[in-house]
C-alpha cells in the first residue's frame, strides 16, 4: 500500500506489509504541507522513509537485518536538555523563545540528522501559506486572534534561529554536521525606510505624556535601543553621558546627553516604589518583548491622535526607525564623513557598513547635488547649485 492519508492526522502514514502485526501501519512523522508544491516534496520525503522502514522490516523478517545505527537525539530532545539553558543567556530570549518553541512543535519529533533542506523547503512554503491563530490571545480570558501571514524576512528569522540550534548540537557532538548550513534565504523585499521629519516630532511630543516623551527622547538623541532605554537606571545617569550597561552587541556604552534630554529626563518623577529605575511605569511586564510593545504602544496612539502615519507597512515613525535611524541619519547630515566614527561609537555598531547601509538615509535633495556634481565646472547649472549649497 505504502504510503497514504489519513483524515485525522496531519502527517503522511505508511503501510508496511512485512512488518509485525500492529506495526504495519504508522505515521513518517512528515507534514503533509498546504500547498500543492509543499504536497509533492513532503509525499517524496515520507516514501523515502517508507522505502528505509520497508526494507529493514524485510531484513528483520529473513534474520538478515544488520545492527541499528546509534540513534541522533531528536530536536525536541536536545533543546530540553541542551539548548534550554544557553537561550536563557541570549539578549532577546523571549521572541527567540516563541520560535524556538514552534520548531519543537513542528520538527521536535524528528532526530538531529533527519532535519535537512527537503525537510525545510516545504516547511517554509507551509509557513508562509499558514496564518497563526491563537485560541485566547493575551492570557486565558483573552480572544481568539489570527495572526496576519508571516513576511519572507520572519521565515528567514526562524530558519535562522533553526541553523543556530544545529550548530550549537554540532559543537556540542550531538550532531557530526548541520544539514541545512548553507540553505539560502527566501527572496525579501526591501521596505523602504522612514526618516522623521521635525514637525512630525513636535507632533508626537504634544500627545506623549513627559514620561513617554522622555522615553522616545533617549531614543532618538543617544541612538539607544528600546530595551536599553527602559533599562536605564538613575545610577546610570552621570548628567552629561548616559551609561548603557548591556547593548546588542555587549559592549557597554558610554553615551552623550544633548540639553533637551537632560530637561526631559530631569522631568520625569522618582518613584518612591522602584527609586532606582527611570521608567519603572514601564517595566511592569514580565518579558523585555512585552515591556517594548507597552511603549510601541503609547507611540502608536500619539501617532493617531495626531494623524502622524504610523507603522513600516505605510512607510511611518515607528520606534527604531524613527528614532535610532532618524537620530543618526540627522548627525550624519550635520557632521559630514567626519562624524562617522563618532555616530558609530555613539550608536555601538560594530562595523560603519551596518550604520552607513542601513540606518544612514540619503534625502533626495542630496541625491540631486550629487549628480549634478557629474557635469563640467563651467555650466551655469553646476555654478547655481554650488551657489545654493554655499548660502
Amino acid at each position: 500500500m505504502g504510503v497514504y492519508l489519513r483524515a485525522d492526522s496531519p502527517y503522511w502514514w505508511m503501510h508496511v506489509e512485512h512488518a509485525k502485526h500492529g506495526e504495519r501501519d504508522k505515521s513518517t512523522k512528515i507534514r503533509i504541507g498546504q500547498t500543492p508544491k509543499a504536497r509533492k516534496a513532503t509525499r517524496a520525503e515520507a516514501e523515502k522513509v517508507y522505502f528505509a522502514t520497508a526494507l529493514r522490516a524485510g531484513q528483520v523478517a529473513q534474520g538478515i537485518a544488520p545492527p541499528l545505527p546509534t540513534a541522533c537525539v531528536t530536536l525536541a530532545a536536545f533543546v530540553r536538555d541542551v539548548y534550554a539553558a544557553k537561550l536563557q543567556t541570549h539578549r532577546g530570549k523571549d521572541r527567540e523563545g516563541e520560535i524556538v518553541a514552534r520548531w519543537v512543535r513542528d520538527l521536535g519529533h524528528l532526530p538531529l540528522d533527519a532535519i535537512t533542506v527537503e525537510v525545510i523547503g516545504p516547511w517554509r512554503e507551509t509557513r508562509l501559506s499558514t496564518p497563526t491563530t491563537i485560541r485566547h490571545f493575551g492570557g486565558p480570558k483573552g480572544k481568539r486572534h489570527t495572526f496576519p501571514l508571516p513576511s519572507a524576512r520572519t521565515v528567514n528569522n526562524e530558519v535562522g534561529v533553526l541553523k543556530q540550534i544545529l550548530n550549537v548540537a554540532v559543537k556540542a557532538k550531538q550532531l557530526p554536521a548541520s544539514l541545512i548550513r548553507g540553505l539560502p534565504n527566501l527572496k525579501v523585499v526591501k521596505p523602504k525606510r522612514h526618516v522623521m521629519t521635525h514637525d512630525e516630532e513636535r507632533k508626537i511630543q504634544s500627545a506623549l505624556a513627559p514620561t513617554d516623551w522622555a522615553i522616545f527622547l533617549t531614543g532618538l538623541d543617544t541612538l539607544a535601543r528600546p530595551s536599553d532605554v527602559l533599562d536605564l537606571r538613575r545610577a546610570d545617569d552621570h548628567r552629561e553621558t548616559l551609561y548603557i550597561r548591556d547593548p546588542k552587541n555587549g559592549t557597554p556604552l558610554e553615551v552623550p546627553v544633548s540639553r533637551r534630554l537632560r530637561a526631559a529626563l530631569d522631568a520625569v518623577p522618582v518613584d518612591p516604589a522602584e527609586p532606582e529605575w527611570y521608567f519603572p511605569s514601564r517595566r511592569k511586564a514580565t518579558s523585555e518583548r512585552t515591556r517594548v510593545r507597552t511603549i510601541n504602544k503609547a507611540l502608536k496612539r500619539a501617532c493617531e491622535a495626531t494623524h502622524v502615519p504610523y507603522g513600516r507597512k505605510v512607510d511611518g515613525v515607528c520606534w527604531h526607525w524613527a528614532t535610532r535611524r532618524t537620530g543618526a541619519t540627522r548627525m550624519l547630515r550635520q557632521l559630514g564623513e567626519q562624524g562617522i566614527a563618532v555616530v558609530q561609537q555613539i550608536g555601538g555598531w560594530k562595523t560603519v557598513d551596518v550604520l552607513l547601509g542601513i540606518y544612514r538615509d540619503v534625502s533626495t535633495a542630496e541625491k540631486r547635488a550629487a549628480v549634478e556634481t557629474v557635469a563640467p565646472p563651467s555650466t551655469p547649472r553646476l555654478r547655481m547649485v554650488r551657489k545654493a549649497q554655499n548660502r
